[in-house]
């Protein structure tokens, strides 16, 4: 069961104050074969970041709750603007594009694995064909460097790289996505520790299914 409840909330980038909502409890009942939850009830992930309705900085709650005083960052924000369309996948990519820019102004630190499990959620719940495949090309590209960087989690590595392939599959990377799902299902071999991975990357490629 999905709740939820309002919050007062103010901007660190242009101060002014504002209502929002905020989880206060989430749950899922299964997952996709890209691995994005299917909750129960109402999608909570609307309620993940907040949206400022005058600059458009979009955040979690944690960032709210900061003193983001740099100048450059509030400049770019503000370069930005609010958020013309309210749909769900703008909200999202608004929210990881402001992690980017203090990223690069070095206010946070994330490296490019974080970067693409966070542009996940845009990809996720992208809303046109069109955005599925924009995000997914972004999250692609973050997990490439992320690997050549060695920043995957050794205890990752073979989720991640079905995951690729998935990806690849849904954007209609097909060749590219049964090249990735036999280096999967070859690397898994007799590894009872990755059975699960073997055995869903044997079924995507052969038998793709949309959820697990």
């Amino acid at each position: 069961m999905t709740t939820l409840y309002p919050i007062s909330l103010i901007c660190p980038i242009c101060d002014i104050s504002f209502t929002s909502n905020e989880i206060g409890s989430c749950g899922y009942g299964s997952k996709r074969t890209d691995f994005r939850p299917n909750y129960w009830g109402f999608n909570p992930v609307q309620y993940f970041f907040h949206l400022c309705p005058s600059c458009g900085f979009c955040g979690s709650k944690k960032l709210f709750d900061s003193k983001l005083e740099n100048k450059e960052l509030r400049k770019r924000i503000h370069k930005m603007g609010p958020l013309s369309e309210g749909s769900l996948s703008k909200k999202l990519e608004r929210a990881i594009i402001c992690l980017e820019i203090m990223n690069e102004l070095e206010i946070i630190k994330q490296n490019n694995f974080t970067f693409a499990n966070n542009w996940l959620y845009p990809y996720w719940w992208a809303e046109s064909a069109k955005e599925e495949n924009k995000f997914g090309k972004v999250v692609l590209n973050y997990f490439k460097k992320a690997f050549n960087e060695g920043q995957v989690p050794s205890d990752q590595i073979f989720a991640v790289r079905y995951l690729i392939a998935e990806i690849n599959r849904r954007i209609g990377n097909k060749e590219i996505a049964s090249e990735m799902f036999d280096e999967v299902i070859s690397l898994t071999e007799n590894n009872k520790e990755q059975e699960f991975i073997h055995n869903l990357a044997t079924q995507q490629k052969t038998n793709p299914k949309e959820n697990l």
